[in-house]
């Protein structure tokens, strides 16, 4: 019948379309397997392989810490040429710092003598503070104090501040995870103000260059080799051209000493070198001045004796400049001196040696008592000390004898 023929003839269609949907797929798959066979076998692992991951970008202190090495110590230094960046930490934040400010070669001129110390008797205190994204330098006022918490405390901060001497921009954290400073604008320029010694010069910073940067656990040691420039119209006999006078400046700088010294009030019956502060918490006199001695941490290692060596004896080194033929007279000198501190309870509270030649330490750095020979034709010498100033101990002391002194 009719309706039989018709569904057999739908039947033949479908397994017609069946069979040619199936060739094809046969032939799509024979296509692709004959392309991968003839697909290099280099470009097929290539592009199987993974990405690899991305590079991370430079920590962001490495544009300016490029070529700068770190100088560790007290405070992390970085030279890089002419430049000098510290890391500074919480704790560098919280400490003050004693800034000691030498000549270490001049022009045998007024205050300018190789040896000599800059500003002695009022030596800087520093501080770094924290502002915002900067960091100031602070010289603290340390001639004015009252009683912490004392009513007398909140009208001397009223009436006395710190100065602020530099604002530097923090760079980026440090390697350490510190705020990264540039402190050449510090240091590369007139700091100690020696152009008010030489008038008519002012710093040349495109002539300057820092010396030696040497990092130690308790101190830093920063010198530079500043040019002063000038018209050249003055003349100067020790100096070849006075259109560029070059002067190294030693800083020393060290945190302000935490110990159990114990100040000692000065009597004006006996004279003294002295450390003053005004202290408006001090009821006991009209002009309410504390005048300390300025004296040594000596202190006994057998506190019950009489007579004691000292637990640090006084370090006294003979520069080696001095010459061989005054060395014995120098050391006799200094000796002499152990005959009073032993009136005073102390056995060989002085000791001496001469500095080596192959030395590296520095006759500057604040851990070095020296007796230092200069020949600036001054026929002059003298013993300054530094002082730690919120106390009167002796930190450091640098006696320097002209050699003109035996003659004039």
């Amino acid at each position: 019948p009719t309706s039989r023929v018709s569904r057999m003839n739908r039947l033949s269609y479908a397994l017609f379309r069946e069979n040619t949907m199936f060739h094809r797929f046969m032939l799509a798959a024979l296509a692709a397997l004959a392309a991968v066979s003839f697909y290099p076998t280099g470009l097929l692992a290539q592009a199987e392989k993974p990405a690899a991951p991305a590079t991370p970008p430079p920590p962001p202190y490495a544009a300016h810490l490029k070529d700068a090495p770190p100088i560790p110590g007290m405070i992390t230094l970085y030279r890089r040429g002419n430049s000098l960046f510290a890391e500074l930490n919480s704790q560098d934040y919280s400490s003050e710092y004693i800034v000691l400010i030498s000549i270490s070669r001049g022009i045998a001129q007024g205050q300018l003598l190789g040896g000599m110390s800059w500003g002695f008797g009022d030596d800087w205190i520093w501080q770094f503070r924290k502002v915002d994204e900067n960091v100031h330098v602070i010289r603290r006022n340390v001639r004015f104090k009252a009683n912490k918490g004392s009513p007398e405390a909140h009208a001397v901060s009223n009436a006395y501040t710190d100065s602020v001497l530099f604002s530097l921009p923090i760079a980026s954290k440090g390697p350490k995870g510190g705020d990264l400073i540039d402190l050449t604008r510090i240091f590369m320029s007139d700091l100690p103000q020696i152009s008010q010694a030489l008038p008519g010069f002012g710093f040349a910073g495109d002539r300057s260059t820092f010396g030696s940067v040497k990092g130690f656990e308790q101190n830093v040691e920063i010198e530079v080799a500043a040019t002063y420039a000038s018209a050249g119209t003055q003349e100067i006999d020790t100096v070849p051209d006075s259109r560029g006078v070059s002067i190294n400046v030693h800083y020393s700088i060290s945190k302000i000493p935490q110990t159990n010294y114990q100040p000692r009030l000065a009597d004006d019956r006996v004279g003294y070198f002295l450390t003053a502060v005004k202290d408006f918490s001090n009821k006991g006199d009209r002009e309410q001045f504390i005048r300390y001695i300025n004296r040594w941490d000596l202190q006994k290692s057998d506190p019950s004796a009489k007579i004691s060596t000292p637990v640090k004896p006084i370090k006294f080194w003979i520069e080696k400049t001095v010459p061989f033929k005054y060395e014995k007279a120098i050391y006799d000198g200094i000796y002499e001196w152990n005959k009073a501190f032993e009136s005073a309870g102390f056995a060989n509270a002085i000791v001496v040696e001469r500095q080596p030649d192959n030395a590296t330490w520095d006759p500057e750095d604040i851990n070095y008592n020296t007796f230092r020979w200069i020949t600036s034709n001054a026929g002059f010498a003298m013993g300054p000390s530094r002082v730690n100033p919120y106390t009167g101990q002796i930190l450091d002391a640098d006696i320097i004898f002209d050699a003109d002194f035996l003659t004039s």
